[in-house]
């Protein structure tokens, strides 16, 4: 999220815009339902009082809402897809980390460990060797 108070949008600009698609969609999803399912404009239906599903309000409203929901899906997940991660989620831990110069440092890092501890074997093992004369030198060729 930017920083900047005044590149920050609210809850409200960032949502207002698939609301209203998908209110506008969904009106005109409801409108067609009413139209077609009340016989045209040339042949209306007689019996518009009944409480049942094939009412065309109930249908106007069914299609609404059914459009509205889908539609309202749709367009979140396609903003969500097209919406670029920010800058600081590529470093550090995470999915979208810089994961290659992040092996190159600690490979670094374990090659300077193994140096150090190599350099501290060959200062130490002359010295144990001298403590200890009797000790045959494994690992070691004869001279």
């Amino acid at each position: 999220m930017p920083k900047d108070p005044q590149q920050r949008r609210s809850v409200l600009e960032t949502v207002k815009a698939p609301l209203i698609f998908s209110f506008a969609l969904a009106f005109v999803a409801g409108f067609v339902t009413l139209i077609v399912s009340s016989g045209g404009s040339d042949n209306p239906r007689v019996d518009h009082d009944s409480a049942e599903l094939n009412n065309p309000i109930n249908l106007a409203l069914l299609a609404f809402g059914i459009a509205f929901i889908a539609s309202l899906l749709i367009v979140s997940m396609l903003q969500l897809a097209s919406r670029d991660n920010p800058e600081e989620l590529s470093q550090g831990s995470g999915v979208n980390r810089n994961s290659e110069e992040l092996y190159r440092q600690q490979v670094a890092q374990r090659r300077e460990k193994a140096r150090r501890e190599r350099a501290e074997q060959e200062r130490t093992e002359p010295e144990a060797r001298q403590d200890d004369p009797d000790e045959p030198p494994y690992g070691q060729r004869a001279g």
